[in-house]
């Protein structure tokens, strides 16, 4: 036996991943330096995304090979986790002020960069993470699907989407409407495809960030596993850096 559709998929993820290494370097390679810069002065990189989008921030956070000074906000009301309705992190991403709420949480400054990742760049919730940020001072990057969101009407009062508000917009290439492969007819489209693509994107920025901070002479603060030897001593050195509200690791 072998795959017929499961092929199809892994053929169009590595064709939207050759349109992003075409068509996004510019802006990816821009991103990479204000990390670096921010990094390089003690700063924390903030990586935001609601719904499925908060799995690339995961894939950023406290894991071997990432970077120790990483601060997730993982609100888990807009996860599936935690139980409840798995709609109640929609219907949060919709309501406006509840950024407020979310970012009350944690310590962000000036200088710093966010990153904010949504799909459709529509809602209310990052579109407001990225207005509070750019009022602290933060460089605000979004990480979003250009072509579902220009062809969409934004969900907040203001009218504007994430893509427009933002210092720097990373576009993921996805197809619209995320899911990519037709079955039959009458069968939605299965597979999508932005988690995938979206964790690659943010893995390939900070191997920038990586070679950038070396190539200035800085050891990128890179995070080891836990399961090797003299993993839980590196992990608590950065813990104590950088704990409380700077980075939420306890």
């Amino acid at each position: 036996m072998s795959l017929t559709v499961g092929k199809t998929y892994f053929e169009k993820v590595l064709k939207v991943l050759d349109e992003v290494q075409k068509t996004q370097e510019e802006v990816i390679v821009k991103a990479s330096q204000w990390i670096a810069e921010s990094l390089e002065q003690d700063g924390v990189l903030h990586v935001f995304g609601s719904g499925h989008s908060h799995v690339v921030s995961e894939d950023l956070f406290f894991r071997a090979g990432g970077f120790a000074p990483v601060n997730a906000i993982l609100d888990v009301n807009l996860t599936m986790h935690g139980g409840g309705s798995p709609t109640r992190g929609t219907l949060l991403e919709r309501l406006e002020g509840y950024a407020q709420i979310v970012l009350d949480n944690y310590d962000l400054r000036a200088g710093e960069v966010i990153i904010v990742i949504s799909n459709s760049g529509i809602n209310p919730l990052p579109i407001e993470i990225a207005m509070l940020a750019k009022q602290k001072g933060l460089k605000v990057i979004a990480l979003t699907n250009l072509s579902q969101s220009r062809g969409a009407k934004s969900r907040h009062s203001g009218g504007k989407k994430l893509y427009e508000l933002v210092d720097l917009v990373i576009d993921s290439c996805v197809e619209k409407g995320d899911a990519s492969l037709e079955i039959g007819d009458g069968v939605p489209k299965v597979a999508p495809q932005s988690t995938v693509v979206c964790c690659a994107i943010v893995q390939a920025l900070m191997a920038e960030v990586a070679a950038k901070m070396y190539a200035d002479g800085v050891m990128p603060p890179v995070a080891v596993s836990a399961n090797v030897p003299g993993g839980d001593e590196r992990l608590a050195e950065w813990r104590k850096k950088f704990g409380g509200k700077r980075l939420r690791t306890h």
